[in-house]
């Protein structure tokens, strides 16, 4: 949905509450939710409807595996650990560990070591032992690493060999719980998805098949007319998962524009829109596309409704709302009627500017309301039991968090999350189910709830700043993109925790060579030839841009438009081309991959990172590109190559 959609929103005071500033920062937003948040209610079964049923070992198994590799424990919506701050004194810095688990605790260790010498971070091997024990402790079946570690701890040899021999642990330990990852861990798929996201309203699949020479049948239903060689034309340029955006029933009191209304003004959360198919035509989508090799994945719109949604006409109290007889406050709220009686319902809304902004054509879900928490968790579920679906994208995820909700609508919280309970009862019922998080804060916080990917656009918690996809690669900034590419690295490496997704657009974002312009082809195949997450916009490929002055979208949700598939951006279509075609090569000769950072020498500012068989040991490639908006010296000595790099240049190196 994306939090710059400025032209559905007012910036509203939350009525009747102070205004409060709170610090930019997660932990001290936690402790400011905490004074509105008394955790009185009480947790909600693992499974939503089921409060007798536990979980079953493999899951419990799964989660625990979760928490030692990457979340550590969490105490409802409150983490127990935080990650480890690795300190160099002769230099005076600290740097944060990628993550809480041990995956994350690794990987910068050991490549802070490699970079400056383990003899720089002398003197925390104690440090070390006793960060290690207490993540470790909650976790039974960890005692025989704990053991090991203890032993090895009041040994008598040197803090150099006890460093030594502690990576080698690690190193041991981590692998194999990797590999259990890929046993129990069904969902895993989702971290390596090239999702290709499309609009169905805008798609134009006849417009698609005559640009391919052949003459399109008639037909009036979207999801009827999809056929297998239609997924079959995306599947060979390399996607595994598509995700038809805007498949619900939109409202239609409120509606904006004359395109039809946004896709995210939703009047029934449990169907699909009848203007493109019937439920039993979705159903029949879905199984094209896995006939064609395809994942399904569809949008779940957490944070609110329309304003004529079934669910609001099925309870107020569902809704940030209250009972009144005279006029409702007009900034923020609308009015509603249920059983003759008048409610003031809020507008979907988040945090913004001191107050709360609004989108004017939606309703405000209520999370603090359990009912509401196990009705959406039923309608979720119908998705996969129902239509077989592979795979959820959560609109802006955050805002359902437990610490940003009660922050922002001053509601005491049920004690633990909702998300908690949404996707463990959703992978009940299909363990390969996956989450993705439309999300642009609390990343932390969400892979901990169970989420498998993330967006990576707007990540800036960390102590090195901004590491996000989207923002760092936008902005050009070499110093960022290190950092940036270092953190896609690990997520890509890491199994315990959410994965990134990685994109340079999407529905919400302006067309990638308006953002871009002659960084363009670094760009894109950074990101595509990236080993975890991507994902692209159809119409992208073409260089398609039906964007509006009032609306930046390259298909805007305001106006009627469609995917001219035979018109577009030549040179732009030829990039993709290329770069697509460049990444289905990689994949054929490489097979799955591991990745390491690529780390620029002084001056230079070009981005990179090398791609490493894990089918044919030995094989691996180099990555580089300037994102840079002028020329760069670019020196890969593991490559043997020097040289220079124009705005927007990339290469691919092989690596001895």
């Amino acid at each position: 949905m994306g939090l710059h959609r400025f032209r559905f929103k007012l910036l509203l005071p939350l009525l009747a509450l102070p205004v409060r500033i709170f610090a930019s920062t997660p932990e001290a937003d936690r402790g400011a939710a905490a004074a509105l948040f008394d955790g009185a209610q009480p947790a909600a079964p693992l499974y939503a409807g089921q409060p007798e049923r536990r979980a079953d070992a493999n899951t419990l198994f799964l989660l625990q595996m979760k928490e030692v590799l990457s979340t550590g424990g969490w105490d409802g919506p409150s983490p127990q650990i935080r990650p480890f701050m690795f300190k160099n004194a002769g230099e005076g810095w600290a740097a944060q560990a990628q993550s809480v688990g041990l995956e994350g605790f690794l990987w910068t260790k050991k490549e802070l070591e490699g970079k400056y010498g383990a003899a720089a971070f002398a003197g925390q091997t104690g440090d070390y032992f006793n960060y290690l024990e207490n993540l470790l402790r909650p976790v039974a079946w960890t005692a025989d690493l704990r053991r090991a570690l203890d032993d090895l701890k009041t040994s008598p040899a040197a803090d150099a060999e006890k460093n030594a021999k502690l990576n080698l642990i690690l190193e041991n330990y981590v692998a194999g719980l990797q590999s259990n990852m890929r046993r129990y861990d069904a969902a895993a798929w989702a971290k390596r998805a090239r999702v290709y996201e499309l609009f169905p309203r805008a798609y134009n699949l006849d417009g698609r098949r005559g640009a391919s020479g052949f003459k399109p049948p008639a037909g009036t239903s979207f999801f009827r007319d999809f056929q297998v060689s239609d997924f079959e034309v995306i599947k060979r340029m390399g996607f595994d998962a598509v995700w038809p955006m805007g498949i619900l029933p939109i409202g239609v009191r409120g509606q904006t524009g004359s395109g039809g209304g946004s896709p995210y003004s939703i009047s029934d959360h449990s169907t699909v829109n009848p203007d493109l198919g019937t439920e039993d035509e979705f159903r029949g989508f879905v199984n094209r596309a896995h006939q064609a090799g395809l994942k399904v994945i569809v949008d779940f719109v957490v944070n609110h409704t329309s304003l004529d949604s079934k669910l609001l006409a099925e309870n107020p109290d569902y809704f940030v709302s209250f009972r009144y007889d005279g006029p409702c406050p007009g900034d923020g709220y609308f009015e509603n009627y249920w059983n003759g009686a008048k409610y003031c319902v809020h507008h979907g809304g988040f945090e913004y500017g001191g107050g709360v902004s609004s989108w004017i054509d939606t309703a405000q879900v209520n999370y603090a309301n359990r009912g509401l928490r196990d009705r959406m968790t039923a309608i979720v579920k119908g998705w996969v039991t129902k239509f077989d679906v592979d795979g959820f994208r959560v609109d802006m995820a955050y805002l359902a968090l437990n610490n940003v909700f009660s922050r922002t609508w001053a509601r005491s919280m049920p004690r633990d999350e909702f998300y908690r309970q949404l996707i463990w009862t959703v992978k009940a019922a299909k363990p390969s189910a996956a989450f993705m998080a439309e999300a642009y804060a609390y990343q932390e916080d969400l892979g901990a709830c169970g989420f498998d990917t993330i967006y990576s656009k707007h990540e800036d918690a960390r102590p090195e700043g901004q590491t996000g996809w989207y923002n760092t690669t936008e902005a050009g900034n070499s110093a960022q993109l290190a950092s940036a590419i270092n953190r896609a690295a690990f997520l890509a490496w890491q199994s315990g925790g959410a994965g990134a997704v990685l994109f340079i657009g999407n529905h919400d974002e302006p067309a990638p060579e308006t953002v871009y312009g002659r960084r363009l082809p670094a760009a894109l195949a950074l990101t595509l030839l990236y080993p975890g997450s991507v994902m692209m916009y159809s119409g992208a490929e073409i260089g398609y841009n039906a964007a509006v002055p009032a609306e930046h979208k390259p298909l805007p949700f305001s106006v009627p438009c469609e995917v001219n598939w035979s018109g577009g951006n030549s040179a732009v279509k030829n990039t993709y081309q290329e770069v697509l075609a460049l990444a289905a090569r990689l994949r054929a000769e490489l097979g799955a991959c591991d990745i390491e950072p690529l780390w620029p020498g002084p001056g230079q500012g070009w981005t990179g990172y090398m791609l490493i068989s894990k089918d044919k040991p030995g094989l691996r490639r180099a990555v580089i590109g300037n994102l840079t908006g002028g020329a760069t010296r670019a020196d890969v000595p593991q490559a043997g190559f020097g040289g220079t790099l124009q705005s927007g240049e990339y290469r691919v190196l092989p690596l001895p």
